[in-house]
């Protein structure tokens, strides 16, 4: 190679070298060339909220009684920008997809010594204070190429790339979490009355140190296949041997307690005809002990709580559960005059009514428990009946009825609106010393509840039989083969 060509061919690489890093520092002057920059115009529909949310030339305004109250930086330009209730509060969020950068900004972990000055996309979420915004969430680069976004019916946040993959993105405790696409799906078992007669408390305390566990242990492995699992207590808990009782009033060990936890029970239903027999100190004592471990208990409340709580609530698999639990009778004792939201009863209609309606409108699935009936009829009777219309006209997904003792049909209940109900009129006993036949065979109610485009409905259920087995004093529960 001549002189000259030595020439040319280090300039062209000068050249050449000069314009790849020209164009690595205009890549990072400016967002990538892709992005579809959006601009959006929304106003506040409720009291409170701003009049007005502005995304115009990559930046957003919030403007209150025509000023503006706050505004995002330049530095920081704004793809999108959507206004939804993200994190189920019950106020809206405003949401931004928007480029900074470097990764994290000001906030970076401790293992990164220094930040690049690469453009990064993220997710920043603000929360309306009523004058300004607050950052409540500031997501560190998405590691995605995120084209659109949208927020649906299902109130979980759909990214989808530049590739039209998807990806949804829920606020399940704090934070964007990252949840299937496919329906959530969330799948019960239910038993009926756990009937502590003295048989079992006496064999336990005698023979097992006060250790029930003995009664449920044949269930466990049908029970660990279900997501959420629930059982009716019939009669609450008492620590001293003097208040043991099981006929005509009930007074069962709190022992029985311990043992329906290790058991894994989620939900213990506790509204029932003997949940007054030993007064509210038995309601408080039962409430507490399984608040204390997590344990939802429908139908009672501690006298301490301060006034009606219409239902509880269990999240999981991305479903949102409402269970409600209510009586029918309190064999005749009067609830307190000064708390008597600590038993849930059936005595007025417009009230259980409206406790339906507020979990209908906050809950994704709504499940009642109900102690309803005639004891020992194999047919639900006029009262049953009539509450299971009231139930799916309030728009119960599932009634799940005890105290009759004995099995019932299932069938679903069609309400004015349309809306069905799966009832479950008497899931007899889980466990008992009763010597009829027929109080020895209870039901373990199944289904599953799938939520697809914001709608929850039970895909599928089932009734399997549980039967009391006694064998030298031993009475445990376990599922009869099919």
């Amino acid at each position: 190679m001549t002189k000259k060509q030595w020439i040319f061919a280090g300039i062209a690489a000068v050249f050449i070298a000069a314009i790849a890093l020209f164009a690595d520092l205009y890549s990072k002057a400016v967002p990538p060339r892709w992005v579809p920059w959006q601009e959006a115009r929304l106003s506040g529909t409720t009291p409170g909220e701003p009049d007005e949310i502005l995304l115009e030339n990559r930046t957003l305004r919030v403007r209150t009684a025509g000023e503006t109250v706050w505004e995002t930086e330049p530095e920081i330009p704004v793809q999108d920008v959507l206004w939804q209730d993200i994190d189920h509060d019950g106020s809206r969020e405003l949401l931004l997809l928007c480029w900074r950068q470097g990764r994290y900004g000001d906030s970076r972990p401790f293992w990164v010594e220094e930040n690049d000055t690469s453009w990064s996309q993220h997710i920043f979420i603000y929360d309306w204070t009523g004058d300004t915004m607050r950052p409540i969430w500031m997501a560190s680069e998405l590691g995605r190429e995120v084209e659109t976004w949208s927020f649906g019916e299902t109130r979980r946040l759909v990214l989808t790339d530049r590739r039209g993959e998807e990806t949804a993105w829920d606020w399940l405790s704090w934070g964007l979490t990252n949840i299937p696409l496919v329906p959530a799906e969330l799948t019960f078992a239910v038993l009926g009355d756990n009937l502590i007669h003295r048989q079992i408390y006496d064999y336990a305390f005698r023979r097992q140190n006060g250790d029930f566990s003995f009664c449920y242990e044949p269930l466990a492995d049908e029970l660990s296949q279900y997501d959420v699992t629930a059982i009716q207590q019939e009669g609450l808990f008492v620590t001293e041997p003097s208040e043991y009782a099981s006929f005509p009033l009930i007074g069962t060990p709190i022992q029985v307690g311990e043992a329906l936890a290790d058991a894994g029970f989620s939900v213990v239903s506790c509204a029932g005809n003997h949940a007054l027999d030993c007064g509210t100190e038995a309601i408080d004592r039962t409430a507490s002990f399984f608040a204390d471990r997590g344990i939802l208990s429908p139908g009672i409340q501690a006298t301490t709580d301060g006034g009606f709580r219409a239902y509880e609530v269990l999240e999981k698999n991305g479903i949102r559960c409402a269970f409600l639990g209510f009586t029918q009778t309190t064999n005749g004792h009067r609830l307190p005059e000064d708390t008597p939201w600590s038993l849930h009863t059936l005595d007025n209609e417009d009230q259980v009514l409206d406790a339906l309606a507020e979990a209908r409108a906050d809950a994704d699935l709504v499940v009642v428990f109900v102690h309803w009936g005639t004891e020992y009829a194999a047919e639900p009777d006029e009262t049953q009946l009539r509450w299971a219309r009231l139930f799916a006209e309030g728009g119960a997904d599932v009634a799940l009825g005890t105290h009759p003792h004995v099995l019932q049909p299932v069938e679903w209940v069609e309400g004015r609106d349309g809306h069905k109900t799966l009832v479950y009129y008497s899931l007899g006993n889980c466990i008992s010393a009763q010597s009829d036949p027929a109080c020895r065979l209870g039901g373990l109610a199944w289904f599953t509840a799938v939520l697809e485009d914001g709608v929850c409905r039970i895909a599928e259920s089932g009734l399997k039989t549980v039967e009391t087995l006694e064998e030298t004093g031993r009475y445990t529960v376990a599922l009869v083969p099919s």
